[in-house]
């Protein structure tokens, strides 16, 4: 009985695939949104007033009784002249409305008019998004056939010593390929058709502090974040299921129908998981791998799973 050396999940099979999505996120959902929210720059019309400058772009609004935002010592001396009173705990100042300027009253109403514009414009572009256009299966194709090509690099190194077909053909990695980046087209596209329902209710509900493009702009950033910690699980979880796969057919083709399974040692190590290292299995009867719901998996095939084969040949 002898042991091949495993083939593990490395950083560059899925980080092509994880590029690949964040992409095709941008160019479908996150461009068209930042355009539709640009705003050119200009001068707040001309006014000595440092407090009407402030309301006019933004930085302070006026709401319940309140003014609330960025205070610089100019703006703060106008509010106390104003006869405002500083609210240290709510960082605001307080003002009765029938003691605001008319003028200040005018510049948060061009500021809310302005900003109604900004939400109408993402609300339109959010609309007007096709899931359909998210189907890039073709893209996503290229690069799985990219990532199964780096696999079996490493798998030839680690069978020098057998006689094998040199290199898998383009039909083998077809069939491989096919089935792995459709499922991850229709995650995209259900989690973007998610994401834009999401979004619409956050910009319908005018959850934002204060009226700024840059509020928006915040909010489409942190969505971006979310969605890229998002692409790395999507990539990593589907190219792992590939790899497995890949492993499977490969090493019947040296000859292997047994695997040993080996955890990563990491303290996540799921229990179920971790009982099951050392011991025997055949490629075609997986062990079970989460007793509560009798779930069966090789290594690398369950949710985030990190354990690996080691394949034998008797």
């Amino acid at each position: 009985m002898k042991q091949l050396a495993p083939l593990r999940l490395k950083p560059k099979y899925f980080e092509i695939i994880r590029r690949e999505i964040l992409e095709i996120l941008k160019e479908i959902l996150y461009r068209p949104m930042l355009r539709a929210i640009k705003v050119n720059d200009r001068e707040i019309l001309n006014s000595k007033s440092a407090l009407y400058r402030a309301v006019a772009d933004g930085r302070v609004w006026y709401a319940d009784g309140r003014f609330q935002g960025k205070f610089g010592s100019s703006i703060s001396k106008e509010l106390r002249d104003l006869g405002a009173l500083w609210n240290a705990k709510s960082k605001s100042w307080s003002l009765p409305a029938a003691s605001v300027p008319a003028q200040i009253r005018m510049a948060q109403a061009a500021a809310s008019l302005l900003y109604d514009e900004l939400r109408k414009s993402l609300l339109h572009t959010l609309d007007d998004i096709k899931i359909d256009s998210v189907a890039q299966v073709n893209r996503l194709k290229d690069k799985y056939t990219k990532s199964i090509e780096w696999m079996d690099d490493d798998f030839q190194k680690t069978v020098e010593f057998i006689s094998i077909e040199a290199k898998l053909n383009d039909e083998q990695k077809r069939l491989i390929v096919d089935e792995y980046s459709e499922n991850l087209e229709k995650y995209i596209k259900n989690w973007t058709e998610e994401d834009i329902f999401e979004l619409r209710q956050k910009v319908q509900g005018n959850s934002f502090i204060g009226q700024r493009a840059e509020n928006l702009v915040k909010m489409i950033q942190k969505d971006y974040g979310v969605a890229e910690n998002k692409a790395r699980f999507l990539a990593r979880q589907e190219t792992s299921l590939m790899m497995s796969k890949f492993k499977e057919s490969r090493y019947r083709d040296v000859g292997s129908t047994r695997y040993k399974w080996s955890t990563s040692g990491s303290p996540r190590v799921r229990d179920d998981h971790a009982k099951l290292n050392g011991k025997i299995f055949s490629w075609d009867s997986p062990p079970v791998t989460n007793k509560s719901t009798g779930a069966k998996n090789h290594p690398g095939e369950d949710y985030g799973c990190e354990c690996v084969a080691i394949p034998i040949i008797d």
